[in-house]
């Protein structure tokens, strides 16, 4: 008997076409859910998705690579028909087969910033700021350059004025009954990442904003009144260290950069767990709206 797709399994598809992969993890905490907020067992979610395995709307396979998601934790992402189905839910999907075919590494750096994604979401916002949507890594890709004619004469955006982020979120304010827009693109930072590669990405981010082309970019479907940028580490340690190689950055075209902890982060995400560059107060923690008071 074919499977039937409702609700959750519309929720997986969307959650796979945005993030690329899920984890087991993933689908406990978010997806499979009970009516009492309690998540479904671990083997009624296996035989799920095997079920739509088996019928083409996901493939799985084992991550090769030890840590937290270790060599026996399942990884999933869309196959053909599951394509189909988020053509049919959305209008459009965006796929390329090729994007399941990553390193080990990406996928792990992927499935982190799911987790982080989710989280957000589920936990919705506060009485100050409220999730609105979320942006995948090829969805928030940049070129704010102008375009240049290569020997052949085509058109084509030079590679130094692209901005890659892992992902991007959109979080609302309303002020005296009116609703601003704040959009914070999300580096998932590796921890032995160079120094020139996160400087290189603040320089570009701020010249992105000094371009103001995002307050009607299309793309984000919102007038968009500030940008914020969010370095997320995985140690208190490693996000000291960041916080000292970016410093002497010019970030004056971006609103805020801020750096948090992962853990942190995944616990209590709208909390003041954000560490903030140029901040007059440099030990004092910020939450994701809080104004920033620069020395």
């Amino acid at each position: 008997m074919a499977k039937k797709i409702g609700e959750r399994e519309e929720s997986i598809f969307v959650s796979m076409h945005d993030l690329i992969f899920v984890d087991v993890s993933y689908l406990e905490k978010y997806i499979f859910l009970k009516e009492d907020g309690t998540s479904s067992s671990k083997p009624y979610i296996s035989k799920h998705m095997k079920m739509l395995e088996r019928e083409g709307y996901v493939k799985s396979f084992p991550l090769a690579k030890e840590g937290e998601y270790g060599r026996n934790q399942l990884v999933y992402t869309l196959d053909t028909k599951g394509v189909q189905e988020v053509k049919e839910i959305l209008g459009e999907a965006e796929w390329d087969a090729r994007w399941s075919n990553r390193t080990p590494t990406y996928i792990y750096h992927s499935l982190r910033l799911s987790h982080l994604q989710a989280v957000y979401e589920a936990k919705g916002g506060n009485q100050n700021i409220t999730y609105y949507e979320y942006f995948s890594e090829r969805r928030a890709y940049r070129n704010y350059g102008q375009p240049i004619k290569d020997n052949t004469g085509k058109e084509r955006y030079p590679a130094y004025t692209v901005i890659r982020p892992d992902g991007a979120f959109i979080m609302k304010r309303t002020i005296n009954n009116i609703d601003y827009y704040l959009l914070y693109f999300v580096e998932m930072e590796r921890s032995r990442q160079r120094a020139e590669v996160s400087m290189e990405k603040l320089k570009r981010y701020n010249a992105y904003c000094a371009k103001n082309t995002y307050k009607n970019d299309p793309t984000w479907g919102v007038e968009i009144a500030a940008v914020r940028v969010l370095f997320v580490s995985d140690k208190p340690t490693e996000r000291k260290r960041l916080i000292q190689h970016t410093k002497t950055v010019d970030t004056k075209e971006i609103n805020a950069v801020l750096y948090g902890v992962y853990e942190e982060l995944l616990i209590d995400p709208y909390g003041a767990h954000w560490m903030a560059k140029d901040s007059e107060n440099p030990d004092t923690p910020y939450s994701l709206e809080k104004k920033i008071e620069i020395k």
